[in-house]
């Protein structure tokens, strides 16, 4: 006579084909546990960002001339402070040509757009905004 369970867990083989087996209770406590660490560095990256005052985005630049080039940024306050942001024109071997500075007034709204007019010692191929900082 044949074993019941025995038949069940042969026809259980054959269905799963080639499925993997089931983890074990220690395997998933391993998971589970390496799913918290990863949520919690998620977490501790996102409010460490979330913290800063001041947020800007590069939207692009134009040369004018070889003694002339400006950049347009966005800038986006989280505090009631004014932010001095810089930027600077750099040419075609990334040495700065030129920089310039504006300074951002909260008062007129926490997301502005500038367009920055930075002059050059030589034709510049590109410019940035190097950063926004707290006054």
């Amino acid at each position: 006579m044949s074993n019941p369970s025995a038949d069940a867990r042969a026809a259980d083989e054959r269905d799963a084909g080639g499925a993997r087996p089931r983890l074990s209770r220690g395997r998933w406590a391993l998971v589970v546990a390496g799913l918290a660490v990863l949520t919690a560095l998620v977490a501790w990256f996102a409010l460490d960002s979330a913290d800063q005052p001041v947020r800007w985005q590069d939207v692009g630049f134009s040369v004018n001339s070889a003694t002339e080039t400006e950049v347009t940024f966005d800038v986006y306050l989280y505090a009631d402070e004014p932010v001095t942001c810089y930027a600077h024109a750099m040419n075609v071997q990334y040495a700065e040509v030129g920089v310039a500075e504006v300074d951002v007034d909260p008062a007129d709204g926490d997301e502005q757009r500038f367009t920055l007019t930075i002059p050059t010692v030589e034709e510049a191929n590109t410019a940035l905004l190097r950063g926004c900082t707290p006054r």
